[in-house]
């Protein structure tokens, strides 16, 4: 972690040095902020945050949870497999988002507490637990006490039960400053610097008990899990979409446009997977995918393919490490005859199979990226849009993490309630307009989801009417749903709490039904799982290897060894 606090002191901290301040006097520049305000730093980290859970999420973790999933075995990678690549900066960016961005949270810290700015110094802590949540869920055991020591070179890794407490620590600090800002809201400037909440310090606090109630939730196998409390943290959390915290985009050069944009086309080789297509259109949560038991997102989130015959309106899927086995095919089009489609033999069996090509995540029927770095060409669909809004945390999330836990409390009548709010939420999700954020996009497509569609589910076979007919599978899916496409991170927790194929107790069946692990897994897994992923492989291999030593970091099958949170 040595580069880490390199960067730090040529980028933010110089300035409070001591053996520093004489250089800075006889090189200052007037025309360069040696002191920034805390409200010029805050947007570079709520920046920070999707570049990060987007590339490590997007290309590796979705992969792991199979979100989506490469989309030609001729391209298939380790990761479908559940496996790891042993390169510099892969899988890295949560990493560098915690020991590099964490830095600047430091300096608007210690900069806003000099200068009484509690509202700048809740929301920052705020963002720091959040990611050592994060990056503790990622990695395992990961520096914490020790992390911004400036006097050392190597750093001691902490458990992740340790990293977990001191996570609920950060959050009642945060809670503490949020408090004594709301207590003097005409001091309240944080709108000069907060892209995602405008200043609104009461829904930075919904974030944090959010953040609680992740971090204590986590804990379900334990004996110690205590759902009254998870209860009470997703009632302090967000009561509605319009507390959902996500960071915009402006989309007008690449490194602030959405990762999984159009003109960016990180998306390119990858497609939805079949998990999620079953899950949509009825065929895991009722068992046959007829029109009245198909959802009506999944129109709105997923891509179909030319061709319509496959008994759900044409939405296809890949599976991990096989691919879609008609990718190599051309356009339609391309097998026409004289302008028309072919009407026997080999030309109409290609023009056939290449209808049934899976789409990419831009659009339906889409087989080519229309607008890599092009922002005149405004496409995309769902989250995959230039200036499409990246979630962090929403409200669906959050009651569907109430409604596990009032299940496992017993109260099966809470529990149904807020499965229906998450259900619920997650329309309004798609359904809610962005433009007053930055400008960003809607998530619907031209309308949105209609009132008569929307009843149609909630009141249809998917959707569990009573408490005692509700079962843990049924939250899980539905969350499942709710955070795909984003909430990779908080999916994969939630699959590991399981085991990925756990039986749920009431009913025997597996908890995330149809849910299939790789066949085979990457080799170096033995069998297993992924769990974790390793630490920063330039940084701490190079700098911190007697600690990743001590941890078993070093082992080939680290990242199939269970975690601590998901153990009893």
């Amino acid at each position: 972690m040595k580069n880490k606090l390199f960067i730090y002191f040529i980028a933010v901290s110089l300035i409070a040095a001591p053996g520093c301040k004489k250089y800075l006097d006889i090189n200052s520049d007037p025309d360069t902020t040696q002191q920034p305000s805390s409200s010029s730093v805050m947007p570079s980290c709520l920046a920070a945050i999707p570049t990060a859970l987007q590339s490590d999420g997007g290309l590796y973790v979705a992969k792991y949870v199979q979100n989506w999933l490469t989309g030609s075995s001729a391209n298939a990678n380790v990761y479908d497999q559940q496996g790891y690549t042993w390169s510099g900066a892969t899988m890295a960016a949560t990493w560098t988002l915690t020991y590099l961005s964490g830095n600047n949270l430091n300096y608007i810290i210690d900069n806003s507490i000099k200068l009484n700015q509690p509202d700048y110094v809740g929301a920052a802590l705020a963002i720091k637990a959040w990611s050592y949540q994060h990056t503790t869920d990622y990695n395992s055991d990961i520096p914490f006490n020790q992390a911004y020591n400036e006097n050392l070179f190597t750093f001691k890794y902490d458990s992740q039960e340790t990293v977990y407490k001191g996570v609920d620590s950060l959050c009642r600090e945060a809670l503490k400053y949020l408090d004594q800002a709301l207590a003097n809201p005409s001091k309240i400037t944080l709108s000069k610097g907060d892209m995602s909440f405008n200043g609104d310090v009461s829904k930075w606090k919904k974030f944090v008990y959010g953040i609680l109630a992740r971090n204590w939730h986590h804990l379900t196998n334990k004996a110690t899990y205590n759902a009254d409390s998870v209860i009470k943290f997703c009632d302090n959390s967000m009561a509605s979409v319009a507390d959902d915290f996500g960071v915009p985009f402006d989309a007008t050069v690449n490194a602030n446009s959405n990762y999984f944009g159009t003109y960016r086309g990180n998306m390119e080789l990858l497609r939805q997977s079949n998990f999620i297509v079953r899950l949509l259109d009825g065929t895991a949560l009722v068992g046959n995918s007829t029109i009245n038991n198909r959802d009506p997102r999944m129109a709105y989130m997923l891509s179909a393919s030319n061709d319509t015959t496959n008994g759900n309106g044409g939405f296809r899927g890949v599976d991990p490490g096989v691919g879609d086995q008609y990718y190599a095919l051309g356009a339609p089009s391309s097998y026409f005859v004289n302008g028309l489609p072919p009407t026997s033999g080999t030309a109409l069996t290609n023009y056939n199979n290449a209808r049934k090509k899976v789409a990419l995540a831009y659009g339906d029927s889409i087989h080519v990226n229309p607008g890599t770095g092009n922002f005149a060409i405004q496409a995309g669909k769902y989250l995959f849009q230039n200036k499409a809004i990246f979630p962090v945390m929403t409200y669906a999330e959050i009651q569907f993490i109430k409604a596990e836990a009032a299940y496992k409390k017993g109260n099966k009548t809470l529990a149904l309630d807020a499965y229906k709010n998450g259900i619920n939420g997650h329309f309004d999700f798609i359904n809610r307009s962005y433009s007053s954020i930055r400008g960003a996009l809607n998530l619907y497509s031209s309308a949105p989801v209609s009132a008569a569609a929307r009843t149609k589910y909630l009141t249809g076979p998917s959707v569990k009417q009573t408490p005692a007919t509700l079962t843990l599978s049924d939250i899980m899916l539905q969350k499942y749903i709710a955070l795909w496409g984003w909430g990779f991170f908080e999916t994969w927790v939630d699959l590991r709490r399981y085991h990925y194929i756990d039986p749920d107790p009431a009913t025997g069946a597996q908890v995330y039904t149809t849910f299939a692990l790789p066949t085979p897994l990457y080799n170096l897994n033995v069998n297993k799982p992924v769990y974790r992923v390793r630490p920063h492989y330039t940084s701490e291999f190079t700098y911190n290897y007697s600690e990743l030593e001590r941890i078993g970091a070093l082992k080939n099958t680290y990242q199939t060894e269970e975690m601590w949170f998901s153990k009893p």
